[in-house]
């Protein structure tokens, strides 16, 4: 059984840990919170293909032919239009 003088050391040493814990605790969330992803844009150098764009590309490199172009431009436009 632990006696006085033990239990009033570990009374007084608790309260430094607890605080420096809290410390240390809200630091990381603002870390955290600051390095979050926003809804902004991309930044301004960076241009984020289209769909319609990447489909235009294979045609170009004739990875697709024109009628599988027609098809899947009819579809994207479809999509587009549904949402």
């Amino acid at each position: 059984m632990p006696s006085g003088s033990e239990i009033d050391w570990l009374g007084a040493a608790s309260v430094p840990l607890l605080i420096t814990g809290l410390l240390v605790f809200a630091i990381l969330f603002i870390v955290v919170l600051f390095r979050a992803p926003t809804d902004a844009p991309a930044s301004p150098g960076v241009h984020l293909r289209t769909s319609r764009e990447v489909l235009d590309e294979h045609l170009t490199k004739g990875e697709i032919t024109c009628e599988e172009y027609v098809g899947r431009r009819r579809a994207l436009d479809f999509n587009t239009a549904v949402v």
